[in-house]
């Protein structure tokens, strides 16, 4: 609206991308805000209380709002563009934490909850896709992988706002996403959301806001690639019917319900009750987490275009397995064996900090990454809109489900299940994903559509232009 009236040159294009991505840290402040909020109404502090499965639909109902926006957001993003959707969608969340401040009702509170979920599930399928078409392919794993720093930034501050009162908290839960729409005024709408809309004037100077100039060849390669994957009807049928799309789109279906299954989910929301008091309490202990997931997260930005994503989702998983499987026999021991953990409770806290290293850095990072840059322009929100709902009914069962999984199995049962859907995805990894790093979104829709053929494993380990020059000649039919 008002990015005419400033400009930072050929840098535009890391100012917006990481301003859409810290609309990420939005949503970290509204899942790990039970962590801060649930230990105050229990101590009294708060003035008030719920029962357990008050608190924990408290503490799913973002999950669950995130799984009824994706649908109409899919088609109201492609109609009034990507800026002005999460620009709106913004005031939702203001909304509800106002409600949560003020409210002692547990259903005005649920219904603030949703709100926040609302927003949560516009930017889980909006930033991504938004980053993507703004940026240089060879910057474009790195700015996408840091919107899972900012998940973890806004999980740590509300860590630091935590030792103030329940109301000053929770108004100040508020702040980040005030600032950001204040932001949005002055950042531009993508380019290909212009093209999509034959509109190629504003298009060109969107690309000269984000790049500080604009490149003919690119924006014929741009508004090329735009006009081909708009000449199928973009529809959901058109997810399933067409064999690259069905392929891109299990692939995701998948990696999001692992991301969905990590350890770090219910994390976010119970780690003060999870992880026990040992060299440090429960409390500093959530400080000490997402401290560790940020330094972790930004790792992950580094390294995401460096090294080839195969490789980083493969060591992950490995990771994760390996880590969580001696959490696991822990929490077991404690619970169901006469053996006297006490002298131990310092075990979970490290395994849990270097396990969540690992599922950070790919399992809960890459498909973010995957799902802004395998999907075609005609269906791209849609796909992304139906991959967000299935990874926010999975993480939505797993919040609200919390106590009863450890009444019913055990406090353990949290990181097996974190192990076997790491397992199952380094099986996807190995034999079903392909490489897509250092590639632009136009060359990743030949390789699915078999136009071009995929570099074989020596291949792979090549550089970025040894590797983008084997994609230069078409396989023959």
């Amino acid at each position: 609206m008002f990015e005419r009236h400033v400009s930072f040159g050929k840098y535009g294009q890391w100012f917006a991308a990481l301003t859409v991505t810290f609309c990420v840290a939005i949503s970290g402040v509204t899942v790990s805000w039970p962590a801060a909020a649930f230990p105050k109404m229990e101590d009294g502090s708060a003035g008030f209380n719920f029962t357990e499965w008050e608190k924990g639909w408290l503490a799913c109902l973002p999950f669950t709002g995130a799984v009824i926006s994706p649908l109409p957001v899919a088609y109201i993003m492609d109609r009034i563009g990507r800026r002005n959707t999460l620009h709106l969608s913004m005031l939702l969340i203001l909304a509800g934490w106002l409600i949560i401040t003020f409210s002692r009702n547990i259903y005005l509170m649920c219904l603030a909850r949703l709100m926040c979920g609302l927003f949560g599930g516009t930017e889980y399928i909006t930033v991504s896709i938004f980053v993507a078409e703004m940026v240089d392919p060879s910057i474009r794993g790195t700015l996408i992988s840091v919107t899972g720093m900012t998940l973890y930034i806004g999980a740590l501050y509300v860590s630091f706002i935590s030792y103030l009162s329940y109301q000053t908290m929770s108004i100040l839960c508020a702040v980040p996403a005030l600032c950001l729409f204040t932001i949005f005024f002055f950042i531009p709408e993508s380019p290909y959301f212009y093209l999509m809309h034959g509109k190629k004037k504003e298009a060109e100077e969107a690309i000269t806001w984000l790049r500080g100039h604009c490149d003919k060849d690119e924006f014929k390669r741009i508004e090329d690639g735009v006009i081909e994957q708009s000449q199928n009807q973009g529809t959901f049928k058109e997810i399933v019917v067409n064999k690259a799309n069905r392929k891109a789109f299990i692939m995701i279906e998948w990696f999001k319900i692992f991301s969905s299954c990590t350890a770090n989910i219910v994390l976010f929301a119970f780690s003060t009750h999870i992880i026990p008091d040992s060299f440090v309490s429960a409390q500093n202990s959530n400080i000490l987490l997402t401290i560790i997931w940020v330094f972790t997260a930004l790792f992950s930005s580094i390294i995401m275009d460096k090294f080839p994503r195969r490789t980083i989702l493969g060591v992950s998983c490995v990771g994760t397995i390996a880590l969580f499987t001696i959490t696991t026999i822990w929490y077991y021991l404690r619970e169901f064996t006469q053996i006297n953990m006490k002298t131990t409770t310092w075990v979970p806290l490290i395994t849990i900090i270097i396990g969540s290293f690992f599922e950070v850095i790919g399992i809960v990072n890459i498909p973010n990454v995957l799902k802004g840059e395998i999907f075609p322009i005609n269906i791209k929100t849609k796909a992304c809109a139906i991959s967000c709902m299935t990874a926010n009914v999975v993480e939505t069962i797993n919040v609200l489900c919390y106590y009863e999984m450890n009444y019913y199995i055990g406090e353990y049962f949290q990181f097996l299940k974190s192990v076997v859907s790491a397992s199952l995805c380094l099986y996807i990894t190995v034999f079903h994903m392909f490489e897509t790093k250092g590639l632009d979104l136009e060359t990743i829709q030949k390789l699915l559509t078999g136009k071009i053929q995929v570099a074989n494993k020596e291949e792979e380990k090549k550089s970025d232009e040894e590797m983008v020059s084997l994609y230069e000649h078409p396989a023959s039919s």
